[in-house]
Parts: C-alpha cells; sequence; structure tokens
C-alpha cells in the first residue's frame, strides 16, 4: 500500500473542516485537486472514507477509525516542529561545562549569569575542576565545553587560547611593596611567600621566574587554588604571584592589593571543547559571552 502525505493531509482537512470546499481552502488547493487526493486515497485503502448523502459528506466508521491514528502522527509531528522552533530560536536546550577554579568560582558565573538572561530557557551544568579534570572530562566527550590552563594537547579535545594575560603580585593591603608601582624579581627576595602547590604547572613557571634573577622568596605556605592564596596573603601571612582573573576579583573584594611584575609572567587561559563531535550553536554563543568578559576585564586593568 503506497500511501501519499499529501493524500493523508487531504483527508485530516476534510475531517477537520467538514467539506472538500473548506478543505481546499485549507490547503491552498482546488476543489477538483482535494477530490482527486480523497478517490487516490479510497481506491489505495479498497473502502470509503465517506459517505455521500446529498451535496454533505458523512465519515464512515473506518474514516473515524483512520482519523485517529492520523490525528496522534500529525500531532507527533506539530511537537517535532514545537521543539526544531525551540532549538532555533534557543527556547530549549543545554550546555554542560567543566571549568578551573579560577575561572569556575566567580569569572564564569558572572558570565553565565549574562548568557542566561539572553538565553533563559538553557539549562546549564557548571563542574569545577582542576585543569587536568577538566581535559580528562572533555577527553570523555560527556562535556559541552571547558575551561583550563593546561599546555597540553589530546586527539580528543580540541584546545583554543582565549587570552593571555600577565600574572600580577598580590600583597596584604598596606604592604610596604605596595608602595611600588611596579614589582621585580628582587622584590621579593626573602619575603615571607605563598607559593601554588607542587603539582600545579604554573609553579614550575613562578619558580623559574625566580630562580633566572636568583631570588629566594622565603615560602611559607602552598594552596592548590588562587583564591586559598588571595585569603592567606589577606591575612597577613605573606605574598603571592597568581593568575590574573582571580588577583583581581580578589582585589575588587578589597582582600588585597595587587601589582604587575617585570619582566612580565605570562598566563593562558583555553577553551577546550570535544573534538569527536561539532561544536554546537549553544557552545559558539557561550564562547562569544565569555570573550566578551575577558575583553571587559582587560579594559578594566
Amino acid at each position: 500500500m503506497k500511501l501519499s502525505h499529501r493524500q493523508i493531509e487531504a483527508f485530516r482537512a476534510i475531517i477537520e473542516s467538514g467539506s472538500v470546499t473548506a478543505a481546499a481552502e485549507l490547503l491552498f488547493l482546488t476543489q477538483p485537486s482535494v477530490s482527486r487526493l480523497l478517490a487516490d486515497l479510497e481506491a489505495e485503502l479498497g473502502f470509503a472514507l465517506f459517505a455521500r448523502i446529498g451535496r454533505s459528506l458523512t465519515p464512515t466508521p473506518e474514516a473515524d477509525a483512520l482519523y485517529e491514528e492520523v490525528r496522534r502522527s500529525f500531532v507527533g509531528i506539530q511537537e517535532v516542529s514545537r521543539v526544531a522552533e525551540d532549538i532555533r530560536q534557543y527556547r530549549s536546550g543545554s550546555l554542560k561545562i567543566a571549568a578551573m577554579p579560577a575561572l569556575g568560582l566567580q569569572f564564569l558565573p558572572a558570565v553565565i549569569a549574562a548568557f542566561n538572561r539572553d538565553r533563559p530557557g538553557i539549562a546549564i551544568s557548571l563542574r569545577v575542576r582542576s585543569s587536568h579534570a577538566v581535559v580528562q572530562h572533555l577527553s570523555s566527550q560527556q562535556f559541552d565545553v571547558g575551561f583550563s590552563a593546561l599546555e597540553i594537547d589530546l586527539p580528543a579535545v580540541r584546545r583554543e587560547t582565549l587570552v593571555t594575560m600577565p600574572m600580577l603580585a598580590v600583597l596584604p593591603p598596606g604592604h610596604l611593596l605596595g608602595e611600588k608601582p611596579v614589582l621585580e624579581p628582587q622584590d621579593f627576595h626573602q619575603q615571607p611567600f605563598i607559593a601554588l602547590g607542587s603539582e600545579i604547572s604554573t609553579r614550575s613557571d613562578t619558580d623559574r621566574f625566580f630562580s633566572a634573577h636568583r631570588v629566594r622568596p622565603r615560602v611559607v605556605a602552598e594552596a592548590q587554588l588562587s583564591f586559598a592564596i588571595c585569603s592567606m596573603v589577606a591575612a597577613g601571612a605573606g605574598v603571592s604571584i597568581i593568575e590574573p582573573v582571580t588577583a583581581r576579583h580578589c582585589a575588587g573584594l578589597g582582600m588585597v592589593a595587587i601589582r604587575p611584575i617585570k619582566p612580565e609572567q605570562p598566563f593562558t587561559y583555553d577553551m577546550l571543547t570535544p573534538a569527536l563531535r561539532p561544536a554546537s550553536r549553544l557552545v559558539e554563543d557561550l564562547a562569544e559571552h565569555v570573550r566578551r568578559g575577558f575583553d571587559a576585564l582587560k579594559q578594566a586593568a
């Protein structure tokens, strides 16, 4: 049995409008065309769908039974159309994000809030993990986008540099070093210093920064998170050098004073996407919000 969509559409229109004439108007067809579609459908089915009484059509019991199935099918098509339109208009969808703490604790929540104002129908899940864990999450292809600061290339992950900014010295408010507009390596010699944990790649960069200038800060504590370092600095435990996003955030809270260092020690933030599937329109939209967030941060510097 070969039924066409147009035949079924004509049948549905006749049932719902009550006449061939009205169905023709609904379908933007001529009346003879609709009559032909109905006749072809009845011939294909092998039974009558309407009893013709005078100029009116009365559905047969077989037509009523067929219409119930047609109605359900068209409701399904309409639902698919509605969902497709919601996706096109960003009214539905979801994003799974993995982010390093430096971005996931303050910077990204603010970006996500702005994103949600533009796309209120999008459900967002944010998981804050170490840069190594972020890479692993994206390698699994189970997250839509990740943000990290780890120079590692894996075939399952696409890595795109978002921005490179210089790291900053963080000082307790009122510290003597705050009198200098720019700090140099020798300013840290024998200063009580709070370092990143040895497992953090940036720790090696800072160690090389000091050793290249034969400077030895007095390491009094270590911490994995830049925010934890800022908290210790704010409490007067020492000074430190950390990535700029957290440094600027904590300075904005009045916790610490920040100063540039010379020579600059660059820090790069990356965006990761799963390489085994294309990025969605939502990921591209979120990435644009993130870039604007970084632009605002750099302009405020």
